[in-house]
């Protein structure tokens, strides 16, 4: 059924919000007996009731009554998006679906960067688990971690991935950690999970197979679980860190961190992180000036872990 009546649903929304019919005709500038008719049109339209008549008021059924929320927050859309074309707001927006770990390290570092380049960018940024699809949403970009995408999606080749384990400089000389041992001894290890179809992607487990260094000793030591940042964590000089390439890039390069192995610890994996848009939904000036900074930003970043990590 197509959408229609607009009107009579803000009288719905307004009889809901308001709890009375006389409270929502003054809150909508009109007449009780207009909000009646047009609750009633509405119905008529529906073909079901609303709400029950009682000695008392309106009162709303059941299932009506249930959808109050998803109404209130439809007309407050609607508000935004006018409030938005009104203040230009919508051209200067990016909106970003991104993984909680590059919101945490890649993005900050850079972003002071991003407005000094691009200006007033109204950015908006979703850390959701939830892959957002760009081709029915109003998300201009998904930065994800993945092999390259099927057809239909724009994309850039952000930063190529892989894990090493660093940790603070304190934090090695405490458990005495440095190039060339072949067992951990009885170092705390931090476990990151990372959400991943990548088979290249190693955990500790994996890590210890490619590189040959012993972890069993320090599987019966401390060991922490963790989600989220691997760059925070290792800074925090709770444990040992497999770190993601992107996450620890940053830190590694101004001394924050350490990789105490060497970057022959490096363990490269297959995915890149990948900016992605829906190529039939045209973008904007800021949304391209958006992709373009990001692309350059990436680019001295990959010169970085060549240098760094070898990748």
């Amino acid at each position: 059924m197509p959408l229609s009546h607009l009107n009579a649903w803000r009288a719905v929304d307004a009889v809901l919000s308001e709890g009375s019919v006389a409270r929502a005709a003054g809150e909508l500038g009109v007449t009780q007996a207009a909000v009646s008719a047009q609750i009633r049109r509405l119905e008529e339209r529906l073909g079901r009731t609303l709400f029950r008549r009682t000695s008392g008021g309106l009162e709303p059924v059941e299932d009506l009554a249930g959808m109050a929320h998803a109404l209130r927050s439809g007309f407050v859309s609607i508000a935004s998006v006018q409030d938005a074309l009104c203040s230009g707001q919508v051209e200067r927006r990016v909106a970003l679906t991104v993984t909680q770990t590059f919101a945490e390290s890649w993005l900050p570092h850079h972003l002071p960067d991003l407005f000094a380049q691009v200006g007033a960018v109204d950015l908006r940024i979703d850390t959701s688990w939830e892959v957002v699809d760009l081709a029915s949403s109003d998300v201009h970009f998904a930065i994800r971690f993945m092999a390259p995408p099927g057809p239909g999606y724009g994309a850039v080749d952000l930063l190529p991935s892989g894990v090493v384990p660093v940790c603070t400089p304190d934090f090695a000389r405490r458990y005495e950690l440095s190039p060339g041992q072949t067992d951990l001894g009885a170092v705390p290890i931090a476990h990151i999970d990372v959400p991943t179809s990548d088979a290249a992607w190693l955990d500790w487990q994996g890590w210890s197979r490619a590189t040959g260094i012993d972890i069993s000793s320090a599987s019966g030591g401390p060991q922490f679980a963790l989600q989220g940042s691997g760059a925070r964590i290792a800074r925090a000089g709770i444990g040992l860190v497999l770190g993601g390439l992107s996450d620890v890039v940053h830190s590694v390069e101004s001394g924050a961190l350490i990789m105490p192995f060497g970057a022959e610890s490096v363990v490269p994996a297959q995915y890149w992180h990948r900016l992605l848009w829906y190529e039939k939904r045209p973008l904007g000036p800021f949304q391209r000036k958006f992709r373009d900074w990001i692309s350059a930003r990436a680019a001295d970043d990959r010169d970085r872990m060549r240098v760094l990590f070898g990748v």
